[in-house]
């Protein structure tokens, strides 16, 4: 079973965050809210590269801004989507300016080559902190499993399979646990599916599953010899609950509240 550690701690105090409280519920979750604005994240645009990920944020004011160098252009609202590193640098990407009729009034896109940051400060912390409670990050539960035809077969459960339900898996930036087998240094990164591409690797339809390919996957490796097996698959169901592919089968994954 998963060991109480400074690892589940700090999952703990992640699954507490507001941002965190309605996950899948709303596209946009509170982060939090000033005097003179408040803060949402967007789940759904959560995206993986390399030792890097992204999330996008909306500001709402209470009262109409006016943009830099404009006396008569105002905005209501800003989308920034902002990049953090594993390391816990950051740097701001593409922003949108929104009128309060929704129309854009103003759209930047930084160079790629800017500097990274460090975050500190309470603000970008607080945002750094909110992306990383979304899902998949997190204390799961698995309970049950589905084999490779997408169908359980009670008839025929490996003991072994049958011992996980109800074990904890942690997914963190620096840190995964599935029970006692843990992974140091993982790595995770978005990718889009389509039917055809996972009928071609996997040999069944995402239907099958209960997944939809819109919804895309997240390849989850690990840099070390830590585990059984140095790559797995997570696929998000329509519930919010997580498939993961685990020694050759899919196990599902329900967040502990």
């Amino acid at each position: 079973m998963f060991r109480i550690t400074s690892f589940t701690v700090a999952l703990l105090f992640l699954l507490c965050l507001p941002a965190s409280s309605q996950a899948q519920v709303e596209k946009w979750q509170r982060v939090f809210t000033g005097d003179e604005f408040s803060v949402d994240v967007n789940p759904a645009s959560l995206w993986f590269e390399p030792h890097i990920f992204r999330a996008q944020f909306r500001t709402v004011f209470s009262k109409p801004e006016t943009i830099s160098g404009s006396s008569s252009t105002k905005y209501t609202t800003s989308l920034e989507t902002i990049e953090f590193t594993t390391d816990g640098h950051y740097r701001r990407g593409e922003t949108i300016l929104l009128d309060s009729a929704g129309k854009i009034v103003q759209s930047s896109s930084p160079d790629s080559a800017r500097d990274w940051k460090v975050v500190k400060g309470a603000v970008t912390a607080r945002l750094f902190d909110a992306a990383h409670s979304l899902s998949p990050f997190g204390l799961w539960t698995v309970i049950g499993y589905r084999y490779a035809d997408g169908k359980p077969d009670e008839n025929t459960a490996l003991r072994e399979l049958v011992e996980l339900n109800g074990t904890w898996v942690g997914l963190a930036l620096k840190e995964v646990a599935v029970g006692k087998q843990r992974c140091s240094s993982p790595n995770y990164l978005s990718h889009s599916l389509t039917d055809n591409e996972f009928f071609l690797k996997q040999g069944i339809l995402l239907e099958s599953l209960g997944v939809h390919a819109t919804q895309g996957a997240i390849i989850l490796e690990c840099g070390t010899r830590e585990w059984t097996s140095s790559r797995s698959l997570l696929l998000p169901l329509p519930s919010g609950n997580l498939l993961m592919l685990w020694k050759g089968v899919f196990i599902e994954l329900k967040k502990s509240r």
